[in-house]
């Protein structure tokens, strides 16, 4: 138990029955982008500390397109 007593527990959340299958190819930008949106309806029910690894992970697959665009604008 330890000093701060019983903890509660979180509820449990079960994928529903229908949706749950993708509706597009995860290989065609629709389900790309399914997928994403996916990844941050994760992240929104995470506890912190797995959603400041989903933002890090985020990042590393965002920012090197974001230089890309900034160095072909600039040149």
């Amino acid at each position: 138990m330890g000093s701060q007593g019983i903890q509660r527990r979180k509820p449990r959340r079960r994928r529903p029955a229908d949706g749950w299958e993708l509706q597009n190819s995860p290989y065609t930008f629709e389900g790309e982008i399914e997928g994403l949106g996916r990844f941050g309806r994760g992240v929104s029910s995470a506890s912190p500390r797995m959603r400041l690894i989903a933002t890090l992970v985020a990042a590393a697959f965002i920012l090197p397109f974001v230089l890309g665009m900034v160095s072909w604008l600039i040149d």
